[in-house]
């Protein structure tokens, strides 16, 4: 649901708890003006509507040593009674170097986000690892110079 489809005050919340997840309701209420018992029932509120599904940790995967982020294009390699697409998916997001995998339509069929410590790293992750997948073609890997987030990262 879009922020325009919240009113101000689940809208405020929202916000504020994504800048910072552990902000405590307290801490919400006094900046938005609002009663901590209010605030609270707003969240819980949004919980069960479905708008918030969780409460999450950012981790810097650079200070861990994953400063590669790229992208990994690939097609899939089979007959649809071999192997079905959303198992090959399952496969892939297996792999301690993926972030996620989606299936698309066009030219590709999935899309892979990756992290890795270094080229060398994330070369050995495709020839080693993905491409072993049963059900994955070839592929084109892309690497990301600089990432940027864009209004609608908050909204999931």
């Amino acid at each position: 649901m879009p922020f325009s489809k919240l009113d101000a005050k689940d809208s405020g919340i929202l916000k504020m708890l994504n800048d910072d997840s552990r902000a405590t309701t307290q801490a919400i209420a006094d900046a938005l003006n609002m009663p901590r018992v209010t605030v609270h029932d707003r969240i819980k509120r949004l919980q069960e509507r479905g708008i918030i599904n969780k409460f999450s940790v950012e981790i810097n995967r650079r200070e861990l040593g994953w400063p590669l982020h790229g992208f990994i294009l690939a097609n899939w390699a089979g007959q649809r009674e071999d192997i079905d697409r959303r198992f090959v998916a399952e496969e892939i997001c297996k792999m301690p170097f993926v972030v996620g995998c989606h299936i698309v339509t066009g030219q590709w069929d999935f899309i892979v986000e990756v992290v890795a410590k270094d080229m060398a790293n994330l070369g050995d992750s495709i020839l080693d690892e993905l491409s072993e997948i049963n059900g994955v073609g070839h592929t084109q890997t892309l690497v990301s110079f600089y990432s940027f987030d864009g209004f609608a990262k908050s909204l999931g």
